[in-house]
């Protein structure tokens, strides 16, 4: 696979009252690799939703079955994954943790502030 970059450079001057000289720099690159991102990490993505939708509309054995699949299936979609949307998940994890451990600290402070209450 070829990868084809093309960069733009464009250089600005503006000039704005009490004669400052202000430099806009704008660099744009053009990627063929954005434009061709492999959507096939779908295929088990779309089976482990589907296979999840008949998880929840069954109540025989089989459907827990079909969920290590759908398990199975969802781990293989994100390995398949470009690395942007790996990238974002990544992001979206890393803020979501971030948030429960304020919230479990925070709830951790007030059960100490009780038991020295308590204690008092």
């Amino acid at each position: 696979m070829t990868v084809v970059a093309k960069t733009l450079l464009d250089v600005k001057l503006t000039t704005l009252p009490k004669t400052i000289s202000i430099c806009f720099i704008t660099i744009t690159t053009f990627s063929s690799e954005i434009c061709t991102m492999p959507l096939f990490f779908l295929i088990p993505l779309c089976t482990a939703l589907a296979i999840g939708y008949f998880f929840k509309k069954s109540s025989d054995e089989i459907a827990y079955i079909a969920s290590v699949f759908a398990v199975i299936s969802f781990i293989f979609s994100l390995v398949l994954a470009p690395w942007q949307i790996q990238f974002g998940l990544l992001i979206v994890v890393l803020m979501i943790t971030n948030r429960l451990l304020q919230e479990n600290e925070s709830k951790e402070t007030e059960a100490t502030r009780k038991k020295t209450r308590e204690i008092k």
